[in-house]
């Protein structure tokens, strides 16, 4: 009989403690929450709100948008003549070479939405060398029909480019996927 009393007087104890930690933590938590907000709000200059919370979730991080950026200009091919995709012509083939290197990107606004989002963008590169073949892919669009000619020459165009980009995103099973890269009406 003692041990079961122990028992119960040692489980309504456990108990006991165990309620007013998580009575502690839940009372310091809104304490850290305001603290986590006004450092943000610090940092951005802006009053914590629901409404810049709901902001970034109705919209891609910039992060990923800069790897979006990234591969849309790493998919500007040069395809060899003697190595067309015969499957896809104005698609680069595998042995196809990048034309451009990436050096920056800024994003110039997002229009959010429930289901989509616009991002608009400007993309800096510059021209890898050349080796001659037709640019392919990517950022193709952007590229003059000079520059174009130049580089299927074998001539590398010189300094920095800038790419206005309009991403169209699409939110798929809770992720953001860029579904389409457009002009801006900015070009």
């Amino acid at each position: 009989m003692k041990i079961i009393r122990l028992s119960v007087i040692g489980l309504s104890t456990f108990l006991t403690i165990s309620c007013s930690e998580k009575t502690t933590h839940t009372a310091a938590a809104p304490e850290r929450e305001n603290s986590e907000a006004e450092r943000e709000s610090a940092a951005g200059g802006g009053k914590p709100n629901a409404e810049a919370d709901e902001g970034k979730e109705r919209a891609p991080e910039p992060e990923e948008i800069g790897e979006d950026c990234v591969a849309f200009l790493r998919s500007t091919k040069a395809a060899l003549p003697n190595q067309v995709n015969k499957d896809c012509p104005q698609c680069p083939s595998d042995a196809a070479i990048e034309v451009l290197k990436f050096d920056d990107f800024h994003v110039d606004r997002v229009t959010p939405g429930e289901a989509s989002c616009e991002v608009a963008v400007t993309i800096k590169g510059q021209f890898n060398p050349s080796s001659g073949g037709e640019i392919v892919g990517g950022l193709t669009g952007w590229i003059t029909p000079e520059q174009k000619a130049q580089y299927r020459r074998g001539e590398t165009p010189t300094g920095q480019e800038v790419y206005r980009v309009k991403i169209i995103y699409q939110r798929i099973r809770g992720a953001w996927r860029a579904a389409e890269f457009d002009r801006t009406g900015t070009e």
